[in-house]
């Protein structure tokens, strides 16, 4: 029997005037030849991925996400590295990755501890905050060393975490069910 229940994930929404510009870069960036560009609303770093939930779970999480944006404040990512994960002659997936920021992996311990409070299962891999923009290289080289993407290079306040809810079949496809404003 398949699991029919939502799916979810915790994450920072980058905000449209920031987001429309990148997406709009980046498509039109002919060294990025991607199959499937992610729709600019569903960009997004995520902290968490949380699976199938139900109800209850989700209300338990809600409150602890709740407090922990009580003792957080609004901070700001810079993104400066246009990359892709995979084989780098056929890569998965191209993202944009933010410097270093201790906030944003400050936000994210507190928030991985929440979520094993509430009984969800944490992925074991190394965290790597990313925002993605693209699947499916269909390039007939591999990509290439350098992308002249300057685009990229940009910087956006965050003032909220969200917890989403994925919708597979739509456009775009992660929904903001509970927002967590930074104080």
């Amino acid at each position: 029997m398949s699991d029919i229940r939502p799916h979810y994930f915790i994450g920072v929404p980058i905000p449209p005037e920031i987001a429309n510009p990148i997406y709009q870069a980046a498509k039109n960036e002919p060294a990025l030849t991607f199959q499937k560009w992610v729709h600019p609303l569903d960009y997004h770093i995520t902290l968490l991925f949380l699976g199938a939930a139900d109800e209850a779970q989700i209300n338990q999480l809600e409150g602890s996400l709740a407090e922990i944006a009580l003792d957080a404040n609004p901070f700001t990512i810079e993104f400066d590295k246009i990359d892709v994960f995979g084989d780098r002659r056929q890569p998965r997936v191209l993202h944009l990755e933010p410097k270093k920021n201790t906030a944003l992996e400050t936000l994210r311990a507190h928030t991985k501890q929440a979520v094993l409070q509430a009984g969800f299962k944490v992925e074991k891999r190394a965290y790597h905050p990313h925002m993605t923009l693209a699947r499916k290289w269909t390039g007939q080289e591999g990509f290439p060393a350098h992308v002249p993407f300057k685009s990229g290079e940009v910087s956006t306040a965050i003032e909220r975490f969200s917890l989403f809810q994925i919708h597979l079949n739509q456009s775009p496809k992660y929904e903001e069910k509970f927002k967590f404003p930074l104080t």
